[in-house]
């Protein structure tokens, strides 16, 4: 029985022995149809998948408001509303699970950090002396809805992430607007009559390190 055992793990060997040597072969004899399989599978796994994430805060008695991310970019939005509503919309690597939204726990503050996948969006091979690399087309956009209800103070802090701020002609806002880097656009018109005392006027404050800032109509 033992010998029998041997014999066929032998057997085994040889035949694991004589694939190996097979497939060795092929891919130096045909080192393009290799390449081929392996550029598809690298585009398979770096490509993203759709996304959606959305959370709600509630801002009665809230006088600070204070959102930290690194690289994604942000849109700001004031609508008529009481809360304050966050989204991330886009693709994440195949791998990253979420959630992306995370609330601190602050006294008296409202701090929410919106966290990028930390997977890796590349892949780098070298294949018979051929090299492929594959980014993924992964990313994420946030979206901010301050609720035009709003009168604290409100901090939006990014590194190189860009923010965009779109307020309406018949809006008021007190803004504080500051790159290291970035470039600082503001061209919206706004209606000074739209708050009777500066008590009622939101103060909008937004930095970055290298991230353009943008306010508009």
């Amino acid at each position: 029985m033992l010998k029998k055992f041997l014999l066929a793990a032998v057997a085994l060997f040889f035949i694991f022995v004589g694939s190996m040597i097979l497939v060795i072969g092929y891919a130096v004899y045909n080192p393009n149809s290799i390449f081929t399989a392996f550029d598809r599978v690298t585009k398979h796994f770096t490509r993203g998948e759709a996304y959606k994430e959305n959370e709600e805060f509630f801002l009665q008695g809230i006088q600070n408001v204070h959102v930290r991310t690194n690289h994604l970019k942000l849109q700001v939005r004031v609508y008529n509303g009481n809360t304050l509503k966050v989204g991330l919309e886009g693709k994440i690597p195949r791998f990253e699970q979420g959630p992306f939204i995370a609330q601190q726990p602050t006294q008296n503050e409202v701090s929410i950090e919106l966290h990028e996948p930390i997977a890796s969006q590349w892949i780098h091979m070298n294949i018979n002396g051929r090299e492929v690399t594959e980014e993924s087309n992964s990313q994420l956009v946030g979206t901010l809805y301050i609720p035009n209800s709003y009168k604290g103070h409100f901090k939006i802090e990014t590194q190189d992430g860009p923010v965009e701020m779109t307020v309406d002609k018949e809006q008021i806002f007190e803004f504080d607007l500051k790159s290291v880097n970035g470039k600082i656009e503001n061209t919206a018109v706004m209606n000074p009559a739209a708050a009777a005392n500066i008590n009622e006027v939101a103060k909008i404050q937004i930095l970055t390190t290298s991230g353009n800032i943008t306010i508009k109509n």
